[in-house]
């Protein structure tokens, strides 16, 4: 059975693993994102010739931030990891493995993963909606990737859906929901409850009650937005506030209030895989790339 090495390169950690044709992990770990690019790939390679070591492995995946290129490699945008803006990424790679190496944005990737082994397995055509920092977005059409002409599309958090047009990073993220109940609790951050907390209290304080519910408004614009361009069969919504219950069912109160949901409506579920999504997603990407020139 072939074995590949998953790579999610993150802005603070670097994800790592060995899985398998079958989408099965056997071995995982991470690192703190280095501060450049020489360290960058000192980590990156010592990680690959470990595994190398222990396994016999086919090819490589690597989910990567900001714009990237599949065909070429070339990261107009790297994310978080600014010191690699505009860098070819399969040449850096090529100089650290004579392994093959496959390379896509971190969003796409948590698309496909979802499609391989997660919640968008039974889908055909669906979009995934990560809400972290920002919010990133993977556009998956008769099951395989959309990637638009500029290798940019899925970019959602540009969206304008704040009451003043601001876009969906700054009110619908999950660090735009984090300051607004920092502000209706009157807290430092340091003071801040976690996700969890906030949902919980939210029925007992009506100024974090109205933060949350605004931030679920400016989603939910978001969301309906995306529908109705792209007609998805599913909406697959990825980070760690999806796994808070309330948030789908603020957004059913609020999706319910534009004039065409009824005949727009779809699921809208939580992602099945977590932070693993990513390196899934980059191994499916591997594994297809080596079957096609086996």
């Amino acid at each position: 059975m072939q074995l590949f090495i998953g790579f999610d390169v993150g802005g603070t950690h670097i994800k790592h693993g060995v899985i398998n044709e079958n989408g099965e992990e056997l071995t995982s770990d991470e690192y703190d994102t280095p501060d450049d690019e020489s360290t960058f790939k000192e980590k990156w390679k010592t990680v690959v010739d470990k595994y190398c070591q222990e396994h016999e492995i086919a090819s490589i995946g690597v989910s990567f931030p900001g714009h990237i290129n599949h065909h070429t490699g070339e990261a107009a945008k790297a994310g978080a990891l600014d010191y690699l803006d505009g860098e070819n990424l399969c040449e850096l790679f090529a100089q650290l493995t004579d392994l093959p190496v496959t390379i896509e944005n971190d969003a796409n990737c948590a698309a496909l993963g979802e499609r391989w082994q997660g919640a968008g397995k039974d889908y055909e055509h669906f979009v995934c909606i990560t809400i972290g920092t920002g919010i990133g977005g993977g556009i998956v059409m008769e099951g395989d990737l959309y990637r638009g002409s500029h290798y940019r599309a899925g970019e959602f958090g540009v969206l304008p859906v704040g009451n003043e047009g601001e876009p969906m990073h700054e009110v619908a993220s999950a660090s735009g929901l984090m300051k607004a109940c920092r502000r209706a609790l009157a807290v430092s951050e340091d003071e801040m409850p976690d996700g969890e907390e906030l949902f919980k209290r939210m029925d007992s304080d009506v100024h974090l009650r109205e933060a949350i519910e605004a931030w679920a408004h400016c989603l939910s614009r978001g969301i309906y937005s995306v529908i109705s361009m792209f007609d998805p069969q599913a909406v697959l919504i990825g980070g760690g506030i999806s796994e808070q219950e309330k948030i789908y069912l603020l957004l059913d109160k609020y999706l319910q209030r534009f004039e065409e949901w009824e005949a727009l409506r779809v699921p809208i579920l939580p992602c099945e895989l977590g932070n693993q999504a990513g390196r899934l997603g980059a191994v499916w990407l591997a594994k297809q790339k080596q079957a096609r020139s086996a």
